[in-house]
C-alpha cells in the first residue's frame, strides 16, 4: 500500500501487488477509504460490544453490576482503537447511547446521565462517559512524547510538532488549536486541543476514574 503524497501511484516494485482496500497492522485497520476504516476500527467493534452486553440483559443485575460490566465487556473491546486512533463523535455518541441503552434495558433513562457519571461516594454510579475515555486515552501520549527515552517512533510527532517549536514549547503556551495548521494530523491536533480544554476547563473530567473504577455484581 502506497502512503502519503504517492499514494495515488500505481506502480510495482518487484512484482509486489498494492492494494486500495483496508490493510490490518497490530490489530488496526489502515487504508485510503475513510468510511471503511471506521466501520473496521470501530463500527465491527461496536456491535461486537452490544452482543457481548446483550448476553446480559436477562440477568437481574444491579445497576452496579451494569457499569461494570458497560467497562469489562464493553469500551475494553474499544480502547486500543480509541488510543490510536482519531474517534469520531458520531461513533461516540453511539458507543454512549449502547452503553446506556444497556444499563436501562433499551428503555428510557431514569436518572440524568450527568448524575450517572459521578463518583459512588457523590451518588452516582461511576458509569464510563466514553467522550471522557477517549480525551484521557489522548492525553496520555504526552507522557510518552515528553519521556527521556529517544524511540524511534518520536521521530515523526517530533517532525510535524517543530514546526511550532515543539510539544514542550506549545505546552507552555496559550495556543489556538484550531488555528495550527491544517495539514498536522488530526491525531496531534486532537492532544493540543484536548490539553488546552484541560488547562482551561477544571472539569473538563468530570470523572477522571471513569474507566478505572470498581464496583460490585
Amino acid at each position: 500500500m502506497w502512503l502519503g503524497s504517492m499514494k495515488h501511484n500505481t506502480s510495482k516494485i518487484l512484482e509486489f501487488k498494492s492494494t486500495r482496500e483496508p490493510v490490518k497492522v497490530l490489530g488496526i485497520f489502515i487504508g485510503y477509504n475513510q468510511d471503511k476504516i471506521i466501520e473496521e476500527n470501530f463500527l465491527n467493534r461496536i456491535r461486537k460490544m452490544k452482543t457481548s452486553l446483550n448476553l446480559w440483559l436477562s440477568r437481574d443485575l444491579t445497576l452496579y453490576g451494569k457499569s461494570l460490566l458497560a467497562k469489562t465487556l464493553g469500551v475494553s473491546q474499544l480502547v486500543y482503537a480509541a488510543s490510536l486512533l482519531s474517534v469520531p463523535n458520531a461513533v461516540i455518541k453511539i458507543v454512549q447511547t449502547e452503553l446506556f441503552s444497556f444499563l436501562w434495558k433499551n428503555k428510557r433513562d431514569k436518572i440524568k446521565r450527568a448524575v450517572i457519571y459521578q463518583p459512588l461516594a457523590e451518588g452516582g454510579l461511576n458509569f464510563i462517559n466514553f467522550d471522557t475515555m477517549v480525551k484521557s486515552l489522548r492525553l496520555a501520549w504526552l507522557s510518552r512524547l515528553l519521556g527521556d527515552n529517544d524511540d524511534s517512533w518520536k521521530v515523526i510527532p517530533n517532525y510535524y510538532l517543530s514546526e511550532y517549536g515543539g510539544l514542550q514549547f506549545l505546552l507552555k503556551c496559550n495556543y489556538n488549536a484550531e488555528s495550527i495548521n491544517k495539514y498536522l494530523p488530526n491525531f496531534y491536533r486532537e492532544l493540543l486541543q484536548y490539553f488546552q480544554e484541560f488547562k482551561t476547563k477544571p472539569t473538563f473530567f468530570p470523572t477522571a476514574n471513569s474507566y478505572c473504577g470498581t464496583t460490585r455484581l
